[in-house]
């Protein structure tokens, strides 16, 4: 975990960094609102497909073994887009990128073999915070770029040195020590078979959790491709202040997450889920309702959104109900069925951009509110009921 946790602080800042104003820079490079949504349903739909892979290979030949090269060529998507001549080269960037991260369900599975059920939640959490602390120099450093420069060489200049630190976290990666210990050789037939065997499992509590957990990034990327379109375009907010923006919510988000992971060893996984998804779904309905000229309701919107991490909770829970042997394929499952319907909330979402600007943030909202409701009382509370441990794994 250590390592883990090393390689994402390398990669942390630059990739917090690009997210600060990418959306801009695709309009930038001649997309519009509709095309800004399909570069992020492309991307989405092909992760959601090539986690699948992921989840077999990850289970069949290791997890270092995927994690290693793949790392390396999402390092060259990377390039691509620090080199793109136009919004297309974005969307070729977006699907290489995809089809690299096939390494997700390795990596979620490592985390889950070496963490115990017990503090699942805060072993995340922590994992993350070196990360999270060192992403709090991306937003600062993005926006001192864009003040000093235009907004398209600036962010060639940062997914540049994305790409430096992906490569630097690739060969980091060799260090990783392997944490399957029974290696099959790769066959398509016993693939199939294996999904199938997944597909069996998912019934009852991690049937519920994976419906739960993949509604809700659907309706989070029916509104978030579009945010900062929105607030600098629409409601007239400066690109400094957006940046300033991004810099509270990612110190804020170094907060949220260790709470969260705290809260979802404390109160259960399902009250915890519910408290991220509630404070989700106010935070994009007052954005939505904010009106223009208004910086500060802009910023009071994105730290609601950010106030409670739904992360932690949704992990923990999905480690302590998938068995060890078929934990790669299961969440290369969910990743699949996540990839697509976020894909089609962010092709829905630059739709109803196109209709009205306010109408992806405002559905996006309304989506997630019968999720609170869903997650408290539907859900589990995972390995914590009543105050102790019940370990829930297979």
């Amino acid at each position: 975990m250590t390592i883990m946790a090393i390689t994402w602080a390398m990669m942390g800042p630059f990739s917090a960094a690009t997210r600060v104003y990418s959306s801009l820079y695709f309009l930038e490079l001649g997309a519009g609102a509709a095309e800004v949504g399909i570069i992020s349903m492309a991307g989405l739909v092909t992760l959601g497909f090539s986690r699948l892979i992921g989840g077999y290979l990850a289970d069949a030949v290791g997890r270092k073994r995927i994690i290693v090269p793949m790392t390396m060529i999402y390092g060259v998507a990377s390039v691509l887009y620090a080199v793109a001549r136009d919004w297309t080269w974005i969307l070729a960037a977006s699907v290489l990128s995809s089809l690299a991260l096939l390494y997700q369900p390795a990596i979620q599975a490592i985390l889950a073999d070496t963490l115990p059920p017990e503090v699942r939640g805060r072993g995340l959490s922590l994992a993350n915070m070196v990360s999270q602390l060192a992403s709090l120099a991306g937003p600062p450093l993005a926006t001192l770029l864009v003040a000093r420069m235009p907004l398209a060489r600036a962010m060639r200049i940062l997914y540049a040195a994305n790409a430096a630190a992906i490569f630097g976290a690739g060969i980091v990666r060799m260090a990783f020590v392997e944490t399957l210990k029974e290696r099959v050789r790769p066959n398509f037939r016993d693939a199939l078979r294996g999904y199938v065997s997944a597909i069996r499992e998912l019934r009852g509590d991690l049937g519920k959790l994976i419906l739960v957990s993949s509604l809700a990034p659907a309706f989070y990327q029916m509104a978030f491709p579009f945010v900062q379109i929105y607030a600098v375009r629409e409601l007239g907010v400066s690109e400094e202040f957006w940046g300033l923006i991004s810099t509270v919510v990612s110190v804020e988000s170094v907060a949220s997450m260790l709470a969260s992971g705290y809260l979802t060893d404390r109160i259960g996984r399902n009250l915890t889920l519910a408290l991220g998804y509630g404070s989700g779904s106010l935070g994009l309905a007052i954005l939505a309702l904010s009106p223009p000229g208004e910086p500060y309701l802009v910023l009071l919107s994105q730290v609601v959104v950010a106030a409670f991490a739904s992360w932690p909770a949704s992990f923990a829970l999905m480690a302590d109900l998938t068995p060890i042997r078929l934990r790669g394929k299961i969440m290369a499952i969910r990743g699949m069925i996540q990839g697509n319907l976020s894909g089609l909330g962010s092709g829905l979402g630059g739709a109803l951009y196109e209709v009205n600007p306010a109408l992806p943030i405002a559905a996006a909202a309304a989506g997630l509110l019968p999720l609170v409701v869903i997650s408290a009382k539907w859900l589990p509370a995972g390995a914590i009921e009543n105050g102790k441990v019940r370990n829930v794994n297979h």
